[in-house]
């Protein structure tokens, strides 16, 4: 096994770029240091580091393990943190970590007195960040079910069908699955799963879409939307408050019940009082009841921020 303290030397002559420098900073001699990297090499069989015009510079081997380097000595220290002060590292997926995670976990913060960190990116980052224990709990628009990992549905979110409000169907309650290849579909972030839903759900008519993506994200895709660019397809959790003040029109599309299961991804086995698991059951709910549009009536169950919860799941029905 690599030893850390090496690492550690190998990472401040890189980054100092001397050894008599980085033995000033670690209040190490010269000598020490340098059998530091010596041993580090040996370990690593390959030079990690060069003289170069009175200056220390990594190899290429050393610049390949550089980000390893920092890695390593980065969960180190994070691992260290967590013993003196407990805190949660949350992953989630953009539309989920912009539109409805926020109050719940803020929430749950508060009541636990710990501090949340909360990640906001694309869901196959999401997914990442989780494997490689960066994160202790992701949320997540979708799960592939990889070993190692238990997930959960958290909620059942509605997808709608979003139009400008001059669009010819902006005073339409919903459309038949035929019409939307008559419209530029516009595309947000990649990876959502979004389009395996339509695939399932519409057939042959989602191998018709006119789709125009690199749009990165929702909010990008609603400007779009809002200046006629297009139509697209989002959670409707992501439009309530530009459907409210009449920026946005929503609808549903005839006969496609088209919802997102937003899951809960934990590492299996994890203690049940540790924060991860703690999480997981304030947030978890009942989507056993089906509304009248197609998602799901979501209902949350006993736990240390229900109210919280309970608001968040009540705001985007």
């Amino acid at each position: 096994m690599l030893n850390l303290t090496h690492v550690r030397s190998f990472l401040v002559v890189v980054d100092t770029k001397g050894i008599r420098s980085a033995a000033k900073k670690l209040d190490l001699s010269p000598s020490t240091i340098v059998e530091h990297i010596k041993q580090l090499e040996e370990h690593l069989a390959a030079p990690l580091l060069a003289r170069e015009h009175r200056a220390v510079n990594p190899t290429q081997h050393g610049l390949r393990f550089l980000p390893y380097a920092r890695a390593l000595v980065g969960t180190a220290v994070r691992a260290r943190e967590m013993m003196h002060q407990p805190r949660l590292r949350v992953a989630a997926a953009s539309n989920i970590g912009v539109y409805l995670l926020q109050p719940p976990i803020a929430a749950f913060g508060r009541c636990m007195g710990i501090d949340v960190e909360m990640w906001i990116g694309p869901n196959p980052e999401v997914a990442e960040r989780l494997e490689r224990g960066e994160a202790d709990v992701a949320v997540m628009e979708w799960w592939d079910d990889r070993g190692g990992f238990s997930a959960q549905t958290w909620l059942r979110e509605p997808l709608v069908v979003i139009v400008s409000p001059e669009h010819r169907w902006a005073s339409l309650q919903s459309i038949p699955p035929a019409e939307l290849p008559c419209e530029i579909m516009l595309g947000g972030e990649t990876g959502s799963g979004t389009g395996r839903i339509l695939k399932e759900q519409l057939g042959e008519v989602a191998d018709r879409l006119r789709i125009r993506s690199g749009f990165g994200s929702t909010e990008a895709v609603k400007k779009a939307v809002q200046a006629g660019a297009g139509v697209s397809i989002v959670m409707r959790s992501a439009v309530t408050e530009e459907v409210a003040a009449g920026r946005l029109a929503a609808l549903h599309i005839e006969g496609a019940p088209l919802v997102k299961d937003l899951k809960l991804v934990l590492p299996d086995r994890l203690p049940s009082g540790s924060l991860a698991a703690l999480l997981l059951r304030s947030l978890i709910v009942d989507t056993a009841g089906t509304d009248p549009d197609g998602g799901s009536i979501a209902t949350p169950g006993l736990n240390p921020v229900q109210s919280a919860s309970s608001a968040s799941a009540s705001r985007h029905r």
